[in-house]
């Protein structure tokens, strides 16, 4: 007879409403649903391609299969816990109940196609087949090598959906069997009999098994014979009033499957929203805003970019993996998409530069390193965890490996970036000294096309009515002085300088930028050396810049001065504009950029436009303006 069936606990433990398998994935429901669908889905991939879809409808409660024997299974787990002081199971079966009262429930279907299906319906006492894994197994996987899942607890992702904690199982399995099962995970109630049960019951035959035939519950759904899959439906579809439920499963996928997608491994169809590599266009312009947070734009411009460089080899001889890198994109935010081979995203690989703004895409496309890494996962995929090994210091190694490696294909490609890409003096930190022999080659001059227009300035040593602040370094002797422009920071001030100065008498050396006599007192700029600077230019085209500068000291008042590098000397760079990297815009004015914050030993990274369009080189000068 096909029924609901909830297996006695023999007089045991009693389960309640926190269902561990069900409670790992309540905090983000839908997002963990879209991974782990998909993933199993991957996993059962009869050639290369996996279609998958995410269809919401309603029906006559009535429809359900058992659905009066489910209510009053409610109402008995209502009245069994009744007694509890917490909230939570109460609320959780007066929704039930209030819910399957009402005419018709929502429902969620969830199919994919071109799978293998549920295999082993039929081999019931075989507790290793695909079907006895999914309905009568916690947390056992014999999943290997590529494969995605490996605790065997992604089948609860559909139950954190749904308002009844009941999902139905239908297939068709390319040994060309057709099952269905319903399965609810509950908590202990007593039954009529005076038994208390376990709290999982299973909807079929006598001993929980499967009914041989396809379950429709959509009513615009069927699957033909030779349509090899598998159909989950999720009962009281908890999210189907929530507006957006469609958009957080797309963005779920794309942030997850963007590999997948992109190599034709998986296509999905969300509601109305098609998902495929042919619209990714279209989907990563509409959601743009709801991916910033994911790097997914950035993950697709690496993708689609003719400026992507690709790096590819044996990790370790586990297999291969191969490395895209784009740059020069000042918002990008230095992460790596860390792929597996299945397509579906592990993790955003960071700290590989600081500095140096890029985005990449990493496949480990090799069968061992995917073994290896899978041991690693965290139950929601989403990180590596070395404590999970049997050798923990060997698996820490492994991940490492592969930072270390993003780390060298990166430098690899700043040493070899060609000057329409970066500015050689931008990267000198990265690229060795040359040695002796390359000293010893003729040097060419590099000769620009572009015709410069540079302003001539005479430099006026006469008196000026201003007056400029200057620190003697000695706050306690300072006097009033009226400076004049120009000049060393000590000369020999007359009427009639000379190339020599007077020998005999002797007198002291004064600072030249002011007249004597005056006996008003003021204060210099307070020079700030650099104890780094490094720049790159990024778009010699629009003359866009990036600057990373050291300060050697603090200040409150900070201000940095850019200058470019003649043969003989240097000239003010007109700066257009400048934006903190990560802040706001800075104030500018001519050469100089002010309002800055020294901190000793700590970057100051920018980005900027001068008035200048090729490649040059560069100087800085900093100092404390002080009042």
């Amino acid at each position: 007879m096909i029924e609901w069936y909830f297996p006695s606990n023999d007089h045991g433990e009693n389960k309640g409403i926190n269902d561990s398998g069900v409670a790992t994935f309540r905090g983000t429901p839908l997002k963990s649903l879209a991974r782990e669908i998909c993933q199993n889905s991957l996993d059962a991939a009869i050639d290369k391609h996996v279609t998958v879809e995410f269809i919401n409808f309603e029906i006559s409660t009535s429809s359900i299969p058992g659905s009066n024997y489910l209510k009053d299974t409610f109402e008995k787990c209502a009245k069994y816990w009744g007694g509890q002081k917490s909230e939570s199971t109460k609320k959780f079966f007066n929704n039930a109940i209030k819910s399957i009262s009402s005419d018709t429930v929502s429902v969620l279907r969830i199919s994919d196609f071109e799978t293998k299906g549920l295999t082993g319906s039929k081999r019931i006492d075989d507790i290793n087949t695909d079907w006895m894994r999914l309905t009568k197994s916690t947390g056992s996987s014999d999943k290997k090598g590529p494969a995605g899942g490996s605790f065997g607890i992604g089948k609860f992702a559909p139950f954190a959906c749904s308002d009844y904690s009941t999902v139905f199982y239908s297939t068709v399995d390319i040994e060309g069997n057709s099952a269905y099962q319903g399965v609810s995970r509950l908590v202990t109630f007593e039954r009529n009999d005076g038994e208390t049960t376990q709290g999982i019951g299973y909807y079929g035959n006598e001993k929980n098994t499967p009914v041989f035939e396809s379950l429709n519950l959509d009513p615009n759904f069927s699957r033909n014979k030779d349509e090899y899959g598998t159909d989950v439906y999720v009962l009281g579809y908890r999210f189907s009033d929530k507006v957006d439920w469609e958009r957080d499963i797309v963005i779920s996928i794309l942030d997850s499957f963007l590999g997948a997608i992109w190599g034709e491994k998986l296509s999905v169809r969300v509601g109305n929203v098609e998902i495929n590599k042919s619209n990714l266009d279209t989907l990563i312009e509409e959601y743009n805003e709801d991916l910033q947070d994911n790097y997914v734009t950035e993950y697709y411009k690496v993708l689609t970019s003719q400026e992507t460089k690709w790096f590819e080899q044996n990790h370790l001889g586990l297999g291969t993996v191969k490395l895209g890198y784009l740059l020069n994109d000042e918002s990008f935010h230095r992460k790596v998409a860390m792929i597996r081979q299945t397509g579906m995203k592990i993790k955003d690989g960071k700290g590989i530069s600081g500095f140096i703004p890029f985005s990449g895409v990493l496949f480990i496309e090799g069968d061992d390193i995917n073994e290896r890494l899978r041991m690693l996962e965290n139950p929601e995929h989403t990180e590596w965890q070395p404590e999970r090994a049997n050798n923990p210091f060997e698996a820490k190694q492994l991940i490492k490996s592969l930072t270390d490696y993003m780390k060298k294909c990166l430098e690899e490609l700043i040493k070899q970036g060609s000057q329409e890409e970066m500015d050689a003096a931008g990267v000198a930190t990265f690229i060795p000294d040359s040695s002796e022999e390359d000293d010893n080659k003729d040097k060419e001059e590099n000769i620009s096309d572009n015709v410069v227009e540079i302003e001539k300035r005479e430099v006026n040593r006469s008196r000026e009515s201003t007056t400029l602040p200057m620190n003697t370094g000695d706050d306690e002797t300072e006097e009033e002085v009226e400076p004049v422009s120009g000049g060393d920071e000590t000369d020999w001030p007359h009427d009639n300088p000379s190339d020599n100065p007077p020998v005999d008498p002797p007198r002291p050396p004064q600072p030249s930028n002011y007249v004597p006599g005056t006996g008003r007192k003021i204060s210099s700029p307070k020079q700030i050396k650099p104890s780094k600077f490094m720049y790159i230019c990024n778009n010699p085209d629009e003359g866009k810049y990036m600057i990373d500068f050291i300060p050697s000291a603090n200040a409150d008042s900070g201000v940095i001065e850019l200058f470019l590098s003649g043969e003989t000397e240097s000239f003010k760079a007109n700066i257009i504009s400048a934006t903190q990297i990560g802040g706001n815009e800075l104030n500018v004015n001519g050469n100089a950029i002010s309002g800055l914050i020294f901190k000793k030993d700590e970057h100051i990274r920018m980005s900027l436009q001068i008035d200048y369009k090729d490649y040059c080189s560069m100087e800085v000068r900093a100092y404390e303006n002080k009042a």
